[in-house]
């Protein structure tokens, strides 16, 4: 079983405004209830390590392996969790104008443990990431219009984009990755245009 949970907000603040939020891990702590710790570098083939907690749950320690960075663009690493779960997280920053973007965050789980992930957990785990962009679009609308800049309407989505969904197939550093029948996300190889 594969799927997808995603939370999509508008920000409207610069893209740049958002990456410098989201390239600090050491700050995450500050601004999220979701990680209590993150630490690492931002380069690919790196470790990232978190504590992360959603909501009632024991806090976890756990690494990630950074698969693709883009400066105000996107950061994706991969975590293998217990109950042998595979997930891609990610943060992406889509940019609109020069002066507003949106923020998506989320995860795609696979492998055997997936079918254990009831939906307590799933709404928790959305509920989260929701937390997350609304903070980190507090934060960066705040510091945008101290800086002397002009707030513009952002279009993007937010609280009706929560979702739930079936992988798709989805790029990234323009190759077509995706799921494989091991459970492990990686690039799809052997497939027409990455389909």
């Amino acid at each position: 079983m594969s799927f997808r949970i995603e939370h999509r907000i508008g920000v409207a603040a610069p893209p740049s405004e958002v990456w410098e939020l989201v390239y600090d891990l050491e700050g995450w702590k500050d601004w999220t209830d979701l990680y209590s710790a993150a630490s690492g570098r931002i380069a690919i083939g790196e470790t990232l390590r978190f504590t992360f907690q959603i909501g009632e749950r024991a806090p976890m320690n756990i690494e990630g392996l950074v698969y693709d960075w883009v400066p105000e663009a996107q950061l994706a690493w991969r975590v293998k969790l217990p109950a042998r779960i595979n997930t891609l997280r990610y943060v992406e920053i889509e940019k609109l104008t020069e002066t507003s973007c949106v923020l998506s965050n989320g995860d795609y789980y696979s492998g055997l443990g997936t079918m254990f992930m009831d939906k307590p957990l799933r709404r928790d785990i959305r509920a989260a990431f929701a937390r997350m962009n609304e903070n980190a679009k507090r934060i960066c609308e705040a510091r945008f219009i101290e800086k002397g800049g002009v707030m513009e309407p952002a279009t993007g989505q937010s609280d009706a984009d929560m979702v739930i969904q079936p992988l798709r197939p989805t790029v990234i550093g323009g190759k077509p990755w995706g799921f494989g029948k091991s459970g492990g996300f990686g690039p799809r190889l052997n497939t027409p245009a990455g389909r």
